[in-house]
């Protein structure tokens, strides 16, 4: 009897060991993807309804939610400010720590919880006019929803200028703040 109780725990054990392989290859996967996706489309400020489109399957609900009224506000503004333009409220790639955006990516690996996970992801910006290229690692946070894994933040990396730091989310509601109109 014991020895029933010690397979089935060794069973139970490899089980989850296997499951929670699998989870740490799905969250990959998706970060993989995802900036895969941000290569071909290349954002630069607030996303286009093209680019929302094309960057919903990856992201949770709450991110989805600031990218979409940031490219409202940027919207309106840039239609109220016909005549005389403002900046926009956003420049540059809002996914990546440099505004520039990043030339290759290469996930290194997933820290996995039951609910929550965070992927490290080297970027790479180079071009020309850089005599090397710039290098930097973005944490990806990862939540579960019915789909499944989907990104719910980007801490940036920080560092020096044009470096940014902090995360995606508290950017985006930093850029809505500033946007609102007073109240009269």
């Amino acid at each position: 009897m014991k020895r029933i109780g010690k397979i089935l725990i060794v069973a139970a054990s490899l089980l989850l060991a296997a499951c929670s392989g699998n989870d740490e290859g799905k969250a990959k996967e998706l970060v993989n993807d995802f900036y895969q996706s941000h290569q071909t489309a290349h954002p630069s400020g607030a996303l286009t309804l093209k680019e929302l489109i094309t960057f919903r399957r990856f992201l949770s609900v709450p991110l989805f939610d600031l990218l979409k009224d940031v490219s409202v506000a940027e919207e309106a503004r840039v239609a109220q400010s016909a005549a005389d333009p403002l900046p926009p409220l956003f420049e540059g790639d809002i996914f990546t720590a440099n505004p520039a955006g990043a030339s290759t990516f290469r996930v290194l690996k997933c820290e996995m919880q039951e609910r929550e996970s965070t992927c490290s992801v080297e970027l790479i910006f180079s071009d020309a006019k850089l005599k090397s290229p710039s290098k930097w690692t973005d944490k990806v946070q990862l939540t579960r929803d019915a789909r499944g894994w989907v990104i719910d933040n980007i801490d940036y990396a920080g560092g020096a200028a044009p470096m940014r730091s902090g995360n995606l989310q508290d950017a985006l509601r930093k850029l809505l703040k500033r946007d609102t109109p007073p109240l009269q």
